[in-house]
């Protein structure tokens, strides 16, 4: 991973736009070639507050974020105060003239200080929403970016012409009257080229979302809940063109009984939500496991307890979605690292769980879900629809008397839905028998009490073998030998990945365990790499080491350093590569 890399954030008030530039930006480096990776926040008010957007830019892919800027935009007087740290010696500093007073002797030494009326420019109600335009006009003329391209990407973002025309006018005129104040033309550090191979700019969510759609997701419910409601918007919006039907609920606790509907009645469907929601969901995601109705649920996390930190990242809910729901029952976890894997993970989600036959969880979080990387189009030719032990009518006839949950040898019964001739059966929360009744029930497959509670238990979890040899629950990174193995899931592999290479460069022999299942637990294949290890450190953004804790419980192995970051905000690889060398010393 080349770190021939451009970093740049715009900020200000909620209301300017500057997430906008920031993406207008990232899409107009990815049409010429380079690649980009974007780290979006904002704060929990219905109005105001400061909104940043970092794009970090390169010619090679980006997997992170970094925080060390080489250019800062801002229409604010606190996005100066909170971000004029970041700046590099030698990078640029634009603000608005009017809105913002910057104090020079505090901005770094060899800081390049630009103030420009950027809010003045806009005249009339339209201050705040078209002051974007300004602002990339003059970091265009500032760097050496091509304002042509930013005015193509205008092109396609805009489809009202007189909206179009006045954002173009306000992007050229800051352009041309920056540009005039310098002595000579700046030019942009990275080099621009034809795009030998289509590129997508993809949050999390959106890939989630997509994957969904490409796997034959027909349903789809959930009531909005940062930061997963991005999948929700996505699927609404594009619901009539995939023949999907989208339902916002009034509850989580409707939208995960009417996904478990779904399920029941043979249509795959998918939900998403934070842990707030989810906490309303564990006692029909019981009924699921209990009736074994596969459902695929989307938990993208935000800081906790309670409301917590509504658009913050954090990694504080892995206990809680392992564990949730009363009594035991089997689900599939699953943390998906990085857009790929959002994209493929969710698409083998919905198989799994129609093969095995229970919920199965995608584990996402805040800075997953919502930052955005620029990918190549999914090769998805070798993506194949599997569903299980769901039969068909002829199959029916042919094996009557029916029993939905007929003891098997690998735990998974024959599945039929309603409507279908012959496949009548009862669906309950209840402990049961066979044929679906209650474990007390004077029925013919009854047998006493007991027996059935310890059948039907001993059945749901005879898929357990099953489930970990068909995924793809671990992957190690580097050499199973190296001097040190960093363990991590979710949305810490990409800064992981670039810390590793990082330390290679420094001569440093570095692995990584990315557990990418997480229930059921692969406590054999962890085993086996943890055998080879000679140092291991736990990285996660939680406050208990929570996958440290069951990696212990499964395995019995402690790891032998951490480093937990719970401060709301996501991993950068220059501290994960301090933090190993740290540990080597």
């Amino acid at each position: 991973m080349a770190q021939n890399c451009y970093i740049c954030q715009f900020g200000g008030e909620a209301g300017y736009g500057v997430m906008s530039a920031g993406v207008m930006v990232a899409k107009a480096a990815g049409r010429r070639g380079l690649w980009a990776f974007i780290a979006n926040e904002y704060p929990s008010l219905i109005k105001g507050g400061l909104n940043t957007c970092l794009v970090r830019l390169s010619d090679q892919p980006l997997t992170a974020y970094e925080e060390q800027l080489d250019f800062l935009g801002v229409l604010s007087q606190e996005s100066l105060e909170q971000n004029y740290t970041k700046l590099k010696p030698g990078a640029i500093l634009l603000y608005d003239a009017d809105t913002v007073k910057a104090d020079l002797a505090r901005i770094p030494a060899g800081v390049q200080v630009f103030p420009v009326k950027l809010v003045q420019s806009v005249s009339g109600d339209s201050a705040k929403v078209m002051a974007n335009s300004a602002m990339i006009g003059a970091f265009c003329a500032l760097t050496g970016f091509p304002v042509d391209m930013i005015a193509a990407v205008m092109r396609g973002e805009f489809t009202h012409p007189e909206v179009l025309a006045r954002n173009l006018a306000l992007l050229e005129e800051a352009y041309q009257k920056v540009s005039a104040g310098q002595s000579a033309a700046p030019q942009f550090p990275l080099p621009f080229s034809e795009n030998d191979r289509p590129k997508m700019l993809l949050t999390g969510n959106d890939a989630i979302s997509m994957g969904a759609v490409k796997a034959g997701c027909k349903f789809a419910a959930g009531y909005p809940m940062t930061p997963g409601s991005g999948i929700l918007i996505y699927l609404a919006d594009h619901a009539a063109e995939y023949g999907l039907v989208f339902k916002q609920s009034e509850d989580e606790i409707a939208a995960m009984n009417m996904l478990i509907g779904a399920g029941f009645a043979g249509v795959r469907a998918i939900g998403a939500t934070s842990g707030g929601g989810f906490s309303l969901m564990v006692e029909a995601l019981g009924f699921a496991g209990q009736a074994e109705v596969p459902v695929v649920m989307v938990e993208a996390q935000r800081g906790g307890p309670s409301t917590g930190l509504p658009t913050r990242t954090a990694q504080g809910d892995l206990n809680f979605v392992v564990f949730a729901s009363q009594g035991e029952f089997p689900r599939l976890v699953i943390a998906p690292g990085d857009i790929d894997e959002c994209f493929f993970e969710t698409f083998r989600a919905f198989n799994l769980a129609e093969e095995f036959q229970l919920p199965c969880i995608i584990l996402s979080d805040k800075y997953l879900a919502d930052s955005a990387t620029t990918t190549p189009f999914f090769d998805d030719k070798g993506l194949v629809i599997r569903r299980g032990k769901l039969v068909d009518e002829g199959w029916l006839a042919a094996n009557q008397p029916y029993r939905r949950y007929r003891q098997t040898e690998d735990g998974v019964s024959w599945r039929a839905v309603p409507g279908q001739k012959g496949g009548r059966h009862i669906a309950t929360s209840y402990t049961h028998g066979e044929d679906g009744f209650y474990s007390s029930g004077n029925h013919e497959y009854a047998g006493t009490e007991p027996e059935v509670t310890t059948a039907g238990l001993d059945k749901l979890f005879r898929k357990v073998p099953d489930i970990l040899a068909a995924v793809p629950a671990i992957q190690l990174y580097g050499p199973e030998e190296a001097d040190l193995t960093v363990v991590g899931w979710g949305s810490t592999k990409g800064a992981i990945l670039e810390a590793l290479t990082l330390a290679a460069a420094e001569g440093l022999t570095v692995s990584f365990l990315q557990v990418r299942y997480l229930s059921p637990f692969p406590a054999e294949a962890v085993e086996a790499v943890f055998k080879k290890a000679r140092r291991t450190l736990l990285v996660e953004g939680n406050k208990t080491g929570q996958l440290g804790l069951m990696i212990r419980a499964n395995t019995g192995y402690k790891v032998d350093h951490s480093y937990l970051k719970y401060d709301s905000r996501p991993f950068v690889p220059s501290a994960i590569l301090a933090r190993i060398k740290e540990v080597l010393s």
